[in-house]
């Protein structure tokens, strides 16, 4: 797969070290549903149904497999937090080794969506340089590798799903407004879902409720778990290490397979859920990154490698 495929590399390596044996299968399998999706139309559907723009046909959605004389690549557009103003090109897997070539490729062949930037995954700090940001990274840690649960902040049900959207509600209202822009709140229907199957918990302390955590198996990418779907302490009572704390008392719950891993992505802007996940145990192991494209005409030397070879499969 990898030499098929060199960016995957660093994914080899991360599912050999999470999954053992199995990991290369989890890879493998995600890998070719991403394939299958050049040739979907219901998942093209899924962002046509929604969005439209001038001169962009339903097939424009599809995932491509793009092969050039600089390298191969399979990718799709995507919207930042659905936000048409924020396209970019979501690249799964490709064989260059020049950056600034896979650039201007990427630009000509979604030049109908006018994206702003490539978004690449790497292992932690592999990727730098100008025009490169780092957008977010994936935490994870098994939970027999997680930090010892605090005596003084436990897990409870809510009451009621309401009470714990008011929570949410009021955290999110008092963002920093970068920050704002990037991610989301859960909704009221995915609080209620998650109240009514057991995932979703007020975490704790002799003072009453001081936040939420919210966690429900499934999958980011190709790595599996139990996955952070929403996590939130109130304004008053941050910066008191609540929220790792939440997470330790979660991975001690009895019944907790040691072996299945916490899983979640955090915003780059999002310090103190960076702060939590480090002081949780859970380690920072793929980063994905924008990498910003050039813009019509492709003039310079960029422009000087032109797409014309590009096969879509």
């Amino acid at each position: 797969m990898s030499a098929a495929w060199p960016s995957l590399r660093d994914e080899v390596d991360i599912a050999d070290a999470l999954y053992g044996r199995r990991g290369r299968t989890l890879l493998e399998e995600w890998l070719a549903r991403q394939v299958a999706l050049t040739h979907d139309l219901a998942f093209a559907r899924e962002f046509s149904d929604h969005v439209d723009l001038p001169g962009v046909r339903v097939t424009d959605y599809l995932h491509r497999h793009l092969v050039t004389s600089a390298g191969t690549l399979l990718g799709g557009i995507r919207f930042y937090g659905r936000d048409i103003n924020r396209p970019f090109v979501e690249i799964i897997a490709h064989s260059f080794d020049d950056l600034n070539r896979m650039r201007v490729c990427v630009s000509q062949e979604w030049a109908m969506f006018a994206p702003l930037c490539l978004r690449v995954r790497t292992a932690p700090g592999r990727l730098g340089g100008a025009g490169v940001v780092l957008d977010e990274s994936v935490y994870v840690a098994a939970y027999r590798e997680m930090t010892s649960r605090a005596p003084n902040v436990w897990l409870a049900a809510f009451d009621s799903a309401e009470a714990a959207m008011a929570i949410v509600a009021d955290r999110y209202r008092q963002l920093d407004s970068a920050l704002a822009r990037n991610i989301s709140a859960a909704t009221a229907a995915e609080l209620d879902d998650w109240h009514t199957r057991d995932h979703l918990c007020a975490i704790r302390t002799t003072a009453g409720i001081v936040g939420l955590l919210a966690v429900v198996p499934g999958v980011i990418d190709w790595i599996d778990g139990d996955v952070i779907n929403e996590e939130v302490v109130t304004v008053e009572h941050g910066g008191h290490g609540y929220a790792a704390a939440g997470q330790a008392a979660w991975a001690a719950e009895p019944g907790r397979d040691p072996d299945v891993l916490l899983i979640g992505t955090i915003d780059r802007l999002n310090l103190a859920s960076r702060k939590t996940a480090a002081a949780a145990g859970r380690r920072r192991v793929l980063d994905a990154y924008f990498v910003s494209l050039p813009q019509p005409p492709y003039a310079g030397p960029e422009g000087s490698d032109r797409c014309a070879e590009t096969r879509v499969t």
